[in-house]
């Protein structure tokens, strides 16, 4: 008799939830007023993106003032201009280095970082990161003929032994070749996919590449290799074969230990000072980066003795 009591007791149970729809739909509202309490709190209101964009001397990009570390954006070319292929966060401050110390993309990632802009230049100013007392600043100024210029300014509370910064440029996989004049001759600047190649300065530079600063890669597989004649010029050209467009990443050879490529990163790098600073020590470097027509890449040797010159007027 005990049986039957039971299963009457579950039949009018289920009779006043109602028909096992409802019943799913009173069990899910049941379910929701559970952990309505457990819910994350509402995302903060989205902060505003400044962002400028730009069209001058053949070429279009855009700057985001919220990340420094994107720095210019080159996106296309204007005015028949061809553009080989596009270059992001172009001659960006990505890494500190010191004798027997890497900071791979301290100022990138650990220091505060503001931006400003004033119509045709963009400055970025980098606070003291956590283990490295530099701060610095970069300015990017529009040229009207196509490209841009970037003056670093580096300002150190101690005293450094070789320090070096280290300013990137993000290639697309769709780039083409990099070429850098080395022993007398423009050399197809390759470096595999799981290398990075340096072009130093002279043979005290290479030797900067060994201390220890770069161990980082090492330790992730990547291996480093270091051209015995390094570069002849503080420069490094993008050109496109078809159209004859090139763009030239130029620094000068007192301020640039060493050029680099980057296979996996695919980046383009320049390696800045190279030298022992002092404390309340601030050092100036400049770079340029030109859009040009060039028939051959001796032609855009032109625009190289054009920015030093005006670099060195300007101290």
């Amino acid at each position: 008799m005990t049986k039957p009591k039971k299963a009457a007791a579950k039949t009018s149970a289920r009779a006043k939830a109602g028909p096992p729809t409802e019943r799913r739909a009173g069990k899910a509202a049941a379910a929701r007023k559970k952990t309505a309490g457990r819910r994350l709190q509402a995302p903060p209101p989205l902060r505003p993106v400044p962002l400028y964009e730009f069209a001058l001397g053949g070429l279009v990009g855009q700057v985001r003032l919220s990340d420094p570390g994107l720095g210019i954006e080159l996106l296309s070319a204007c005015d028949g201009k061809s553009l080989p292929a596009y270059s992001r966060e172009v001659l960006s401050l990505r890494h500190y280095f010191a004798r027997g110390e890497n900071g791979l993309l301290a100022p990138r990632e650990e220091a505060n970082c503001a931006g400003s802009t004033d119509g045709y230049a963009v400055t970025f100013d980098y606070q003291q990161p956590r283990n490295w007392p530099v701060e610095a600043s970069v300015r990017y100024e529009l040229l009207t003929q196509g490209g841009l210029d970037a003056t670093f300014a580096f300002h150190f509370a101690r005293p450094l032994k070789a320090f070096e910064a280290g300013i990137e440029t993000l290639m697309p996989r769709s780039q083409p070749m990099v070429y850098i004049h080395s022993a007398g001759a423009w050399l197809r600047a390759i470096a595999g996919p799981q290398a990075q190649r340096f072009y130093p300065r002279n043979a005290w530079a290479a030797e900067l590449m060994a201390d220890g600063r770069w161990d980082a890669l090492r330790l992730a597989g990547i291996s480093l290799v270091v051209e015995t004649h390094g570069y002849d010029y503080p420069m490094a050209v993008v050109r496109d074969e078809r159209t004859g467009w090139a763009l030239s990443y130029m620094a000068l050879t007192e301020e640039c230990t060493a050029i680099w490529i980057n296979g996996p990163h695919r980046t383009l790098g320049l390696s800045l000072i190279g030298a022992d600073v002092r404390a309340q020590e601030e050092v100036l470097c400049r770079l340029r980066v030109v859009l040009c027509q060039a028939d051959s890449l001796d032609d855009t040797l032109v625009h190289y003795r054009s920015f030093v010159q005006q670099a060195r007027t300007r101290r």
